[in-house]
Formats: structure tokens, C-alpha cells, sequence
């Protein structure tokens, strides 16, 4: 497993990982204890066969225990990185369509907004254009009536003749 896969890992995974790997380190520990207590024993007994290549022969059974306990550390190691891998396979996938449905969800949210948004400003255009109407004609009416008041001043003030200067 790369560093790289393990910083992706969360802290359950990690913790998980190192009680598996500490339970399979005290077993090793065991089983290397028993195996230093044979390797004792395979001592007394090369001591007590007195031939060498006896001796190898009985050694044999130790180093192959060894190779597969070595072995089967190695195998579990490559299955935990494969099951990690996995998991973060799977948390990249559920997070991916995660991230697919709240993007679908913002752009559902924004043209809505946006629908909203042109409906108001057509109300409020159109109110805006009432409104103006409404004043146009109230400024219109009060012109024509204050023109109209006007020519009648006008017209009185035309009919009635210029004072007559002081000489």
C-alpha cells in the first residue's frame, strides 16, 4: 500500500489496520519465541547428534516455519491493501454521485431562481409602465386645463383696454 492510499484512509480504517497488524505482530512474536525455543532445543540436540549435517537437517523444519509465517504476513498485507483499495474505490464512487446530485439539485435551484427572477421583472416593468401612463395623462390633463384656463385670461385681458399712461 502506497502512502498515498494510506492518507486516504480514514481513522476507523487506519486504527483497524493497526490492531490487525498488531495482533498478527504478537502472534508472530509467539510463534518466534517457539521457534527460539526449538532453535534451543536443536542446539542441545546438534550438541547431543554431533554430526553437522544432522544438525542442518533438523534446522530445515525451523527456517521453513519461518518462510511461512513470513509468507502469510506478506499474504494478509496484500489482501488488506486490496480490500482498502476497494473501500476507497467505493467512497470515490458514492462520492462522485454525491457530487453529480448537488450539482444537478444547484442548477435545478438556479433556474428556478432564474424563472422567479424574469417573472418579477416583467411585473415590475409592466407596473412601472402603468405608473408612468397614469402620470403622463395626470400631467397631460392638468396642461391642456391650465392652457385652456390661460386663453380664457387671455382673452379677458385683450378685451379690456391698456391703462393710460402718465405724461
Amino acid at each position: 500500500m502506497t502512502s498515498k492510499e494510506l492518507r486516504r484512509l480514514n481513522r476507523k480504517d487506519l486504527l483497524q489496520m493497526l490492531i490487525e497488524q498488531s495482533q498478527e505482530v504478537q502472534s508472530l512474536r509467539e510463534k518466534l519465541a517457539e521457534a527460539e525455543k526449538t532453535l534451543e532445543n536443536k542446539t542441545i540436540a546438534i550438541d547431543q547428534a554431533g554430526s553437522i549435517a544432522e544438525a542442518a537437517l533438523q534446522l530445515n523444519g525451523i527456517f521453513k516455519a519461518s518462510q511461512d509465517a513470513s509468507q502469510q504476513y506478506l499474504d494478509n498485507v496484500r489482501q488488506l491493501c486490496q480490500r482498502q483499495e476497494k473501500n476507497c474505490a467505493q467512497i470515490e464512487k458514492e462520492s462522485q454521485a454525491k457530487a453529480k446530485n448537488l450539482i444537478e439539485e444547484a442548477e435545478k435551484q438556479k433556474a428556478d431562481l432564474e424563472r422567479e427572477t424574469k417573472a418579477k421583472c416583467a411585473r415590475m416593468l409592466r407596473e412601472s409602465r402603468e405608473q408612468s401612463q397614469e402620470y403622463w395623462d395626470e400631467v397631460s390633463y392638468r396642461l391642456e386645463k391650465f392652457i385652456e384656463e390661460h386663453t380664457l385670461l387671455r382673452e379677458l385681458l385683450s378685451m379690456v383696454p391698456p391703462p393710460k399712461t402718465r405724461e
